[in-house]
């Protein structure tokens, strides 16, 4: 990202230096992708990556759809929500975009749950990612480093 980005970008992205998350691999078909920590900030993530704009949670066997449910469900019992960070492959500049499962988290993190665009559901009842409607990565570390 460092590489495509322009200065002002490139400032937000290093600022993550100095207010660092601690990230931990967490994947697996039970869980989530990342858990980033910061102060009182818990980000429970999940991370797909695409050539496609949307991104369907009926393909793969409906597989997609049935993780979101359970990581909905067990993160709400927590306070917590879901992130997902969505890639899109060949894209030029800030690729990354990012979502959140709807939920009713709570204490600070209602703050940056509200700011995340939520996930839609097709008239179905399915989940689907439409990147150009993600808050560009940039964007969320600019916020949150300011609510410090």
């Amino acid at each position: 990202m460092y590489r495509n980005a322009d200065e002002k970008s490139l400032a937000i992205l290093l600022s993550l230096e100095e207010k660092p998350f601690y990230v931990t691999r967490a994947a697996g078909s039970l869980g989530a992708d990342l858990i980033a920590l910061r102060d009182d900030m818990s980000l429970v993530i999940e991370v797909k990556s695409s050539i496609k704009s949307t991104l369907m949670f009926t393909e793969a066997s409906g597989q997609r759809q049935e993780q979101v449910e359970r990581l909905q469900e067990k993160c709400s019992r927590s306070g917590l929500f879901i992130t997902y960070a969505y890639r899109l492959k060949n894209y030029h500049g800030d690729s990354w975009r990012l979502f959140s499962v709807p939920g009713n988290p709570k204490g600070n993190l209602r703050y940056t749950y509200e700011i995340l665009p939520k996930m839609q559901k097709t008239k179905d009842g399915n989940y689907t990612l439409r990147w150009e409607e993600g808050i560009p990565l940039v964007k969320f570390v600019d916020y949150i480093n300011q609510k410090i």
